[in-house]
Order: C-alpha cells, then structure tokens, then sequence
C-alpha cells in the first residue's frame, strides 16, 4: 500500500474546483446547471492575445525560457508597474509563473520554515491556507466584522508573534470583493515593517473595479514598506487568459531571485507561447481589458439589483472583482423539502440539488455562514440563476 506524505494526507481539495466539476458532472448527465461557481472570465482572450501568440507559433518560439520567464515579458510587466502605479522595478525583480496559484506557492514555500506563521485574513481565498500548511507552517485566521468584512489592525497585532513570517493581502478581495481602506492598508505595511514581515499582496483582479471605486497599490499608500511587499498578479482575470497560466511576481530582488530558483527545480517556468501571448496582452490589449471591465460593471449591476429583492439574504456591494459573497445566516435552521439547512455548506448543497445553481460556500473561504456567486457569466445565466434562487429562498420553511 502506497504511503502518503503527512502534508498531501491532510491536504482538502480546492471547494472551487470541486463545485466546478460537480455541475460539469451533473450536466453530462442531462441536469439543468446554472454555475456562479467559477472564477473565471466568460470571454475569450483578446485579439492582442492570440494575434501575439499565433506569432510566437509560427517564429518557432517553442524551447525553454528562463526559469524567470522571457526578459520583454518581466520588461513589460515592470513597465506596466510603472505606468499603473508609479513604481519602479527592475527586471531582477520582476518573475512570471504558471499563473498566480504557483508564485503563491513559491512564495510561501521562499518565506516559511516549518513551525513558522502566516496571518490570513477571513474571508481568504481558498489556497492560501492549504498553501501555508503545505510549507509545514501554521495559517493563523483572522476573524472580519461579517457586517462589513473589514479586519481590525489591532486583531492583526495581537496575532503576530516571534513566528509571524508573511501576512496574505487580496484586494480586491476573492470571495468579497472588498478594497480596504487606506488606512487599514498603510496599519498593515507599517506592522510587517515593525517586526521584519513580508506581505504578499495579491492583485489580481486589480483592474476590475466598479462604481467609481480604485485601487492603490500598497506602496502608493506606504512607500516605505518596499522591500516588506511583493506583489502578485497576472494576466488570467483582467486579460481573460485562465487557460494560458501566467502570472507575475514583482518584489525585492532577494526575493525573486529564490523565488526563481525554487521555479527553476519545478515548472522550469511558463509556458514559451504563453509568455509571447501575455506580452501581447500587456503591449495592445489594455482597451479590451476596459471593454470587459465595463461588462463586469453591468453584469454587477444587474445582480446587485436582482440581490435587492431576495429573502433571507444580505450582501455587501462589491468593489472589484467579479464576486457577490452573502450572508445567509438568517436560512441555517429552515428547511427545503425534508433537507434542513444547518450551515453554508448544506445551503449550497441543496440549491445546487433543488434548484440547480452552483455556488461556492463561504466555509472554503474561512468565513462561515456566507456563499459566494461568481457573475463573470452572461447576463441571461444571471437572471435565469436569480429567479432560481428567488423561488428556493423564498420556499424554505
């Protein structure tokens, strides 16, 4: 009988991907599935994408590159930092990944011995825990106020300790949505400056913003914290490449450097014509980006509204991404038929089963009592799901 590691017997599948599946599972099976369940954008890739890889394809760029990835690439990305942000990186510390879930990794595995900490901050996207405790750390879960689904700074405090080695940043943030405050943003680097602390912050779905909010990179706010932060983002949600798989690291030097090497005994790094793609995203695609942006707006608006009228629910208006993540405390304890809902992960299991639309529970994000509805899809899937949804909630007893 094959013995397992201890780390991959305790390791839980991502709810994600399982959710995914299991509508993809019930729909080849002649089910009627709605899924809000993905993250991931319904367009494909833009024509700057494939115009740019079709060239890569055809100029033969088929070998390894460096582990780092391709110099124009980390040129553009730095570049990109630079017009976005106003900060400046070099190349040395910029590096492309397989998308944003390996540089996590990588990251985490560069910064955490076994024994040490890293503060997650509910709700927390669903790898950053299995991640912490694949490295043989320990995550360390910091609790929000579920009314508003901020942290408090003197929680953060309280929960560092001699171990504390990395503290996880999303905004905005997968499942909420949330951007956190300034002032919240510049507490946190001035903490992990305080006690020698890296935050990687996650960025990925910088781009999409709604109703005239923005986002601030962490070292807008507080450029002191430089050699505290690296940053993590990509091209998978602002420039519709999930299936591509790539993503950017960009930090201290030091740090993209083992970052580099750890890649280089693993993936060898990103895929040739991905990387040629992506740099043809980065170079011409960003009014494409706009245009799907502006998509997700009114995708955003059409759910909120139709969130409005549901029974038994509540929600925060989300900032940025592409996510709605409710509170559906008030339907645990009430009943579909002969299923009783006694949490958020039933709550889901019987409206995928009775009404047939996947959604994810906020269990996998830390954060129970809450699902999360995912609305990069079309405009009729939401309002098909919404009157779906409407009928459930309002048929529990």
């Amino acid at each position: 009988m094959v013995q397992f590691a201890e780390r991959l017997v305790r390791l839980q599948p991502a709810a994600t991907r399982v959710v995914s599946e299991k509508a993809q599972e019930m729909r080849r099976e002649g089910r009627d599935v709605l899924s809000l369940s993905t993250g991931e954008p319904d367009f494909v890739s833009p024509d700057s994408v494939m115009e740019a890889g079709r060239a890569a394809l055809d100029a033969g760029r088929t070998f390894y590159t460096p582990a780092a990835g391709i110099p124009e690439l980390r040129s553009a990305v730095a570049e990109y930092y630079r017009e976005r942000f106003g900060l400046e990186y070099g190349t040395n510390e910029v590096m492309i990944g397989a998308g944003g879930k390996p540089l996590l990794f990588e990251a985490c595995m560069s910064l955490l011995n076994p024994g040490d900490e890293a503060i997650l901050i509910a709700p927390a996207f669903v790898s950053y825990y299995e991640q912490v405790r694949l490295c043989d750390a320990t995550p360390v879960v910091i609790r929000t106020d579920p009314d508003t689904l901020d942290f408090s700074l003197d929680d953060i405090r309280a929960a560092i300790t001699p171990r504390t080695r990395v503290i996880m940043l999303n905004a905005p943030n997968n499942p909420s949505g949330r951007i956190y405050s300034d002032e919240l943003v510049i507490g946190l680097c001035r903490l992990a400056m305080e006690h020698d602390i890296t935050i990687i912050n996650d960025e990925i779905y910088e781009r999409i913003v709604f109703d005239g909010h923005s986002y601030r990179n962490p070292l807008n706010l507080c450029p002191e914290a430089r050699e505290h932060v690296l940053h993590i983002n990509g091209a998978s949600k602002s420039y519709a490449m999930t299936g591509w798989r790539i993503g950017f690291a960009i930090g201290p030097a030091a740090l993209i450097k083992k970052m580099t090497m750890l890649q280089g005994h693993n993936t060898s790094g990103a895929c040739s014509i991905a990387q040629w793609a992506a740099l043809g995203g980065l170079q011409n695609g960003q009014a494409e980006v706009d245009r799907m942006r502006d998509s997700f707006q009114a995708r955003k608006t059409l759910i909120t509204r139709r969130l409005d009228d549901m029974p038994l629910l509540r929600y925060i208006p989300p900032e940025g991404a592409f996510y709605i993540f409710a509170d559906i405390r008030d339907a645990i304890g009430k009943r579909s038929g002969e299923t009783v809902i006694t949490d958020d992960v039933s709550f889901c299991e019987a409206l995928i089963e009775k009404a047939g639309v996947a959604t994810i529970p906020g269990s996998a994000f830390l954060q129970p009592g809450f699902f999360r509805m995912s609305f990069a899809t079309s405009e009729a899937i939401i309002n098909d799901a919404m009157d779906r949804m409407h009928r459930f909630l309002s048929g529990l007893e």
